[in-house]
C-alpha cells in the first residue's frame, strides 16, 4: 500500500503494537518516539568543492557556512558521478554497483530502483514517522503504486521526475519518439511540465521559481508537525545548481562587479532557502532534535560554471571533483563535543548509501539491513552502514574502508545487445571506473568532462595541475595499467603512482575485478511512447503512465 493509504494515527498504533509486543508499555512507546530525531536529508544538484563559501571566499553561502561550522563537516563524502544513481543509493541503502548507474530515461518502466527493492523511506514510515519528499526525484516514473514518492513510503510529496526542467516553467522534454531532452518542442507530445503534488498533476502551482515552490512545501510540512508527538523524516532535494542556469537576478546582483555569476547566484538562493527552512524547524521546535545532513548528489558541472578547484575533474569522472561533495551534518541532534569537528582522511570514509542504515536506526528500526521483498526477487542485498558512531564522537573510524566508484559489469556482460527497441545510452556505460581503499584511488578507463563528448582523450598523465576551474585535468584516460593516487599526500589527484607501485594497483585492480560479478545492469526497457502520451492525458504534465 501506498504511503498515503495509511494515517498517521494508524502508523503510530501500528508502531506501538510492535512495541507492545516486544514487552514494552505505552509510557514506553512514547518515550521511545520521544527519543527519536527529527531527519532531514538535505541535497543539493551539481554543487562543486568551490561552489561554496567555506572552499570559495568569492561564493556567498554565509548559512550553510555556519551549519557546517556549528556542526560535522564531512570532508571525505562519497556520491555517484551523477544525478540518478546518487539518489538510488541513497533510498535503497545500496551501492550505485547493486542499484543503479545510469542515468535512464524516465520514460523507460524499469529506470531508477527496481520495485522489489525496499527504501528507507517506506521503513522510516512504518517506524510512525511523518515523511515527506520534496524536489528531484530522478529514481523512477512509470506506476503510481511503486515509482513516485507516494509509492516509496512518502506521505507529502512536492516532486519532478526527470534529471532537470526549466526552473521557472517547469517545462522538461523527453526522449521517447526521438525528441531529446531540454530541445523537444513545446507543443508536443513529448513536451509538458514535470511538477506532481502527492497523486496527482501540481495543477496550478508551477510557473514560479521551483526553489521557492520547494522551500515553502518544506516549510509547510514543517508547521504541520507537533515537536512532542510527531517524528520527522524529509528528503529535500534541490534543483540548485543543475542546467538550465536559472535564478532570480536579486541573487546575482548581491555580488560585486566580477563575481556577478548565474552559478554563484543559484549558490545564493540555495543559502538562502535552506536558512529559511532551518528557521522554520527552530521556529517550530523542531531543530534542537533533528539531525540535517547536507551533501551534493555529484560534482561541479564543468563547462556550466560548475567549479571544483582545487580538485581534479567533475561530474562525469571518478576523480574527487565528481565523487567527493561539499557536505556536512548538523542539527541539535549532535552531541555537544562534535560541533566544530572535521571528520576526514581515509579513518572518515561515508559513501551516500550509508545513511540508509544510519536513518533507520537512529529511527528505532532494529534490522535496517532486512529486505526479504528484495531477497525473493533476487536482488542485490543491503551495503549501507551505520555511520552514527562516527559522525556522534562514540568511535573515530568509520566502519566503511572501501568506496566503490562505478564498477562495470563484465566485458561479456557488456557485449550482450540491448533487446531491438530498447534503450540504453552508450555514454553512460564506456566512462571510466574506480575504486577507493584505505586512501589510495585506483582509476580505470577514460575519465570524462561531459556525458556526450568523445570517449577517447589524452593520458591522465598528460594533465598538469594546478587544476583550476578552466584546467579542471578531463578528459583524460588511464593507461592499461590504471591510474593510482595516494589521496591523503595526493588529494588532488596530480601524482599518478601506477608505474612506482604496482603491487598496490595489482591489489586495488582485483578487488574492483572481484565485484564485476555482482554489478546490477539489467535492461531498463524501451522508451515507451504511452509516457508522452500521459502528457496530454494529464494536461500538459507528466507522470505515471501505469497503474
Amino acid at each position: 500500500m501506498a504511503a498515503g493509504g495509511l494515517s498517521r494515527v494508524m502508523v503510530m498504533v501500528a508502531y506501538a503494537m510492535v512495541v507492545a509486543a516486544n514487552g514494552g508499555t505505552q509510557a514506553e512507546t512514547s518515550r521511545r518516539i520521544q527519543e527519536r530525531p527529527h531527519l532531514i536529508y538535505v541535497l543539493a544538484d551539481d554543487l562543486g568543492h568551490a561552489n561554496v563559501g567555506w572552499n570559495n571566499p568569492a561564493v556567498m553561502t554565509p548559512h550553510l557556512n555556519d551549519l557546517r561550522d556549528s556542526g560535522v563537516a564531512l570532508e571525505r563524502h562519497f556520491v555517484f558521478k551523477y544525478c540518478s544513481p546518487t539518489r538510488c543509493s541513497l533510498l535503497s541503502g545500496r551501492l550505485p554497483i547493486h542499484v543503479n548507474q545510469e542515468n535512464s530515461a524516465t520514460e523507460q518502466r524499469f529506470a531508477g530502483i527496481p520495485e522489489n527493492m525496499t527504501t528507507m523511506s517506506e521503513r522510516i514510515h512504518e517506524a510512525g514517522y511523518r515523511t515527506s519528499h520534496i524536489g528531484k526525484w530522478h529514481v523512477g516514473q512509470a506506476t503510481h503504486h511503486r515509482h513516485i514518492p507516494r509509492g516509496r513510503g512518502f506521505d507529502d510529496s512536492l516532486s519532478f521526475f526527470n534529471f532537470g526542467e526549466d526552473h521557472y516553467t517547469q517545462q522538461r522534454g523527453g526522449e521517447a519518439v526521438g525528441v531529446q531532452r531540454f530541445e523537444s518542442t513545446p507543443g508536443s507530445q513529448c513536451h509538458g511540465v514535470d511538477l506532481w503534488k502527492d497523486q496527482a498533476p501540481a495543477h496550478g502551482l508551477n510557473g514560479t521559481y521551483g526553489g521557492y515552490l520547494f522551500a515553502n512545501e518544506a516549510i509547510r510540512v514543517i508547521e504541520t508537525i507537533d515537536p512532542v508527538h510527531d517524528r520527522l523524516f524529509m528528503f529535500l532535494a534541490w534543483q540548485n545548481n543543475h542546467p538550465p542556469l536559472q535564478v532570480p537576478q536579486e541573487f546575482i546582483d548581491r555580488y560585486p562587479k566580477g563575481q556577478q555569476t548565474t552559478i554563484n547566484g543559484m549558490s545564493l538562493f540555495l543559502d538562502t532557502a535552506i536558512h529559511n527552512v532551518t528557521e522554520a524547524l527552530k521556529k517550530q521546535g523542531l531543530w534542537n532534535n533533528t539531525l540535517l545532513v547536507f551533501s551534493g548528489d555529484n560534482g561541479a558541472y564543468l563547462g556550466n560554471q560548475g567549479n571544483s578547484t582545487p580538485l581534479r575533474g567533475g561530474k562525469f569522472s571518478d576523480f574527487d571533483g565528481g565523487v567527493r561533495t561539499p557536505s556536512f551534518a548538523a542539527g541539535g541532534f549532535l552531541p555537544e563535543a562534535m560541533r566544530g569537528r572535521v571528520l576526514s582522511g581515509a579513518n572518515a570514509y561515508i559513501h551516500i548509501a550509508d545513511w540508509a542504515h544510519t536513518f533507520m536506526k537512529l529511527a528505532g528500526i532494529a534490522d535496517p539491513d532486512s529486505d526479504p521483498r528484495a531477497a525473493a526477487a533476487g536482488l542485490p542485498g543491503f551495503d549501507s552502514l551505520d555511520v552514527w558512531p562516527l559522525v556522534s564522537g562514540e568511535k573515530t573510524t568509520s566502519p566503511r574502508s572501501v568506496v566503490p566508484l562505478t564498477v562495470l559489469p563484465s566485458s561479456e556482460r557488456l557485449a550482450v545487445s540491448v533487446p531491438e527497441g530498447h534503450f540504453r545510452d552508450p555514454n553512460y556505460v564506456t566512462g571510466g571506473e574506480g575504486i577507493i581503499d584505505k586512501g589510495f584511488k585506483l582509476l580505470l578507463g577514460t575519465q570524462r568532462k561531459g556525458p556526450f563528448g568523445p570517449a577517447q582523450a589524452a593520458a591522465c598523465d598528460a594533465h598538469a595541475g594546478p587544476w583550476k576551474e578552466k584546467t579542471p585535468g578531463v578528459p583524460c584516460a588511464c593507461g592499461p595499467d590504471g591510474c593510482l593516487f595516494n589521496l591523503e599526500t595526493d588529494p588532488t589527484e596530480s601524482k599518478d603512482l601506477a608505474q612506482a607501485m604496482p603491487d598496490k594497483v595489482k591489489e586495488l585492480r582485483a578487488k574492483l575485478e572481484a565485484l564485476r560479478p555482482s554489478v546490477y545492469f539489467p535492461d531498463r526497457g524501451p522508451l515507451e511512447q504511452a509516457a508522452c502520451d500521459q502528457v496530454e492525458k494529464n494536461g500538459g504534465f507528466w507522470g505515471p503512465w501505469l497503474p
